[in-house]
């Protein structure tokens, strides 16, 4: 089965739990590399909602070092097609909404960077906040989260994230994709 297939059938079943019945493209996935130039150099770079692994790929053609490489997927029959492809390491079947036990069955204390293509703007606030502070209670200084949407705003609403205390900063529109898409990327808001 095609990974367009593969995809498009989970969507249709699983509209809320899929972002998109498309692979990420390689503009996207690029561009999810391009935002990791400016994370730490040690610590873990984490992946939410690999999908079929586009992203994944990049990472590891651009030469992020595999033993860095924290593969989330919630989905059972995406996580098998990852482990396939790339194989058992680093490949973990789980929810972005409770990262901390995740986080201790592998070891993670470090946080470098965060890369999703999780359809965070069908979670609700209270999920979308999980999210974040899973991510950022282990987070390095200066770590972004690096969210993608299909919509010209951020996902996560500005007047939420300031009650929480992040900020988001548009990163990238990358208009060779379908759909076009744009990333977003989220941090601590320290008074910067």
């Amino acid at each position: 089965m095609s990974d367009t297939s593969l995809l498009l059938r989970l969507w249709l079943t699983k509209p809320r739990q899929i972002a998109t019945w498309t692979p990420t493209g390689r503009a996207v996935a690029q561009a999810f590399v391009d935002a990791l130039d400016a994370a730490p150099r040690q610590g873990h770079i984490i992946e939410l909602g690999a999908g079929t692994g586009p992203i994944t790929a990049a990472m590891l053609e651009a030469g992020i070092d595999r033993r860095r490489l924290c593969v989330v997927e919630y989905d059972h029959d995406l996580v098998a097609l990852l482990r396939q492809r790339f194989g058992n390491g680093g490949i973990v079947q789980g929810d972005a909404r409770a990262l901390g036990s995740l986080f201790d069955a592998q070891g993670i204390d470090q946080v470098a960077a965060i890369v999703s293509t999780l359809p965070i703007l069908h979670f609700s606030r209270a999920d979308q906040r999980r999210v974040l502070d899973g991510c950022f209670a282990r987070a390095l200084p200066g770590a972004l989260f690096t969210q993608i949407t299909y919509l010209p705003g951020s996902p996560v609403r500005q007047r939420a994230l300031e009650r929480w205390g992040y900020r988001a900063d548009r990163f990238r529109r990358v208009a060779r994709n379908w759909p076009p898409a744009t990333l977003w990327q989220y941090r601590p808001d320290v008074g910067l």
